[in-house]
């Protein structure tokens, strides 16, 4: 099932260009900070609690339209007179999906029963949220739309343990044998969160994360078969963790809510 290689193949390329960026301003802290935040009253606020200041910037996007972000800069110089704020350099801004998570005993809709596979290439817990960015085999012909949810499964719960289930909702547009439409199918990419704070109460917690994904066989074809994951993580309130050093540099949430 290689018709996907290509575009998989254009996505890493993206990848390698935005690491080859460089710079020659002597003022530059750090090159090709990532990191997932916040627009709060105008500001970009990282998931660290660091304030970014974007005073160049060399992609098209606006922060100030969104509410979260993914964010890949380079950091030029402390803001004078002001803790944890930076003048950023910004070579991608990417806007997120944020939705709360959805309880299992709440479903009504059996629209988010469904479990069509979805692939889970970065998966971290930062600023409170647990951000994923996720690849999506789409037909931008049909434009149909694609759902993403957050499951919780309250059915029998745990003290200090959680499971959750990533459950995407392709509206019929799945990779599968005999389909037509498996060569006309580009892989869209996005971003998206989903907060924590309201759904774990306790300071640390063990979150149990499952998704279904397409088999993926090496270098990045991707098969008609599919498995399950599953994820065991810690959750610390206190704790912000990074987002990955080489997130995807494509993402796109036209087709996604």
């Amino acid at each position: 099932m290689n018709i996907i290689t290509k575009t998989i193949a254009g996505i890493a390329t993206g990848i390698i260009a935005l690491a080859a960026v460089s710079c020659s301003k002597d003022d530059t802290i750090r090159y090709n900070n990532a990191t997932m935040g916040n627009i709060v009253n105008g500001e970009f606020v990282s998931d660290q609690g660091n304030i970014f200041n974007v005073v160049e910037q060399s992609c098209t996007g606006k922060l100030d339209t969104m509410k979260r972000a993914f964010v890949v800069c380079d950091i030029l110089r402390a803001t004078e007179g002001r803790q944890n704020e930076y003048d950023v350099r910004v070579h991608q801004i990417s806007p997120v999906l944020t939705k709360e998570p959805v309880a299992q005993s709440g479903i009504t809709d059996e629209a988010l029963n469904v479990t069509d596979p979805v692939i889970i290439q970065n998966l971290w817990i930062s600023g409170g949220y647990l951000n994923i960015y996720m690849a999506i085999p789409v037909l931008m012909e049909k434009g149909k739309q694609h759902t993403i949810n957050c499951v919780l499964d309250d059915t029998a719960p745990k003290p200090g343990e959680y499971s959750f289930q990533f459950r995407h909702n392709a509206n019929g547009e799945i990779l599968k044998e005999g389909n037509a439409d498996n060569a006309k199918m580009v892989i869209a990419g996005a971003y998206a969160s989903f907060p924590l704070d309201e759904v774990i109460k306790e300071d640390s917690a063990k979150m149990r994360i499952n998704w279904k994904s397409y088999k993926i066989q090496n270098p990045g074809i991707i098969m008609f078969d599919t498995e399950e994951f599953t994820i065991e993580r810690d959750y610390k309130k206190t704790v912000s963790s990074q987002a990955p050093s080489n997130p995807s540099a494509y993402s796109m949430l036209t087709d996604i809510e």
